[in-house]
């Protein structure tokens, strides 16, 4: 099972963003061989409160994010439950963080190593979550008085009440019809061949240090390269100046991009029955 999703080509390579996409995935991967798992979400408190700030942080031994460090809000992975001496264990699948192997669930934790994290284990068909600056239990105030189709779709905890963390949905509607997770691994898929191309031979070169941060600020940040890449858009960062200055660069790896995404397309409607 293991080696099957390590032969999967998933892009696990590029931390930046993701692990939803490639999570759910691995949820259909899964089922279809026959095997069921389930998702274990963890939140920073910069996702669930509004007065802590504090992200999952550690360092991009990649060197590729401007900043140095890869900073996440929450992550997910696919859990499964292992018998090890005759006892069931929650074991968890991150290939991004534990190449080599299935790992037991606290150790998975521990590598993450962020103080006031909060976890959830949950069915495998919750694909993401909404989040809001009102707390859940204002939410739930809020939602009594509205009809079946506005109510929550999963009932969180209550000793949740007070976070920001308010709905989970599944891979359908809007996420389904507009491809999101063929999109996000074509992005990771990328981003790597960027980095691999680009970047990596010209990283320690003093002479290309000014292309080193213009490549990072591209590839290294998620919000941009998404914006060059999957939207053919631009941001404050990714202007017309920026564009026209790489524009060569950026034309190559947007066919790339197209290319990798007919791949994940094509992939994707092979496991999506199973969704």
């Amino acid at each position: 099972m293991f080696a099957e999703i390590k032969k999967s080509e998933l892009p696990f390579g590029y931390q930046q963003a993701n692990c939803h996409n490639i999570s759910h995935y691995i949820r259909l991967l899964l089922a279809s061989k026959g095997c069921q798992c389930a998702k274990i979400w963890v939140f920073a408190p910069v996702v669930y409160s509004s007065s802590n700030s504090q992200q999952i942080s550690f360092i991009d031994k990649k060197n590729i994010s401007p900043t140095g460090t890869i900073d996440w809000g929450y992550h997910v992975a696919p859990a499964i439950e292992v018998r090890i001496n005759g006892k069931a264990r929650k074991m968890v699948i991150d290939l991004g963080l534990f190449p080599n192997g299935i790992v037991r669930y606290r150790t998975w934790l521990a590598k993450l190593n962020t103080k006031k994290l909060i976890y959830l284990i949950m069915d495998s068909e919750w694909y993401l979550y909404n989040s809001s600056m009102i707390p859940n239990a204002q939410l739930q105030s809020d939602s009594d008085q509205l009809s079946d189709s506005n109510q929550p779709n999963v009932k969180l905890p209550d000793w949740f009440s007070d976070k920001h963390i308010t709905d989970f949905f599944k891979y359908e509607e809007d996420a389904l019809e507009q491809h999101w997770i063929e999109k996000g691994l074509a992005v990771n898929e990328t981003a790597m061949t960027f980095y691999d191309a680009e970047i990596k031979p010209i990283l320690d070169s003093e002479q290309h240090q000014d292309l080193v941060t213009d490549y990072k600020m591209l590839a290294g940040n998620v919000f941009n390269f998404e914006t060059i890449f999957r939207d053919n858009n631009w941001n404050y960062e990714m202007n017309n100046d920026f564009q026209m200055k790489h524009q060569y660069v950026i034309a190559k790896y947007r066919e790339i991009y197209s290319s990798n995404l007919n791949k994940w397309l094509e992939k994707f409607s092979l496991v999506e029955t199973f969704n």
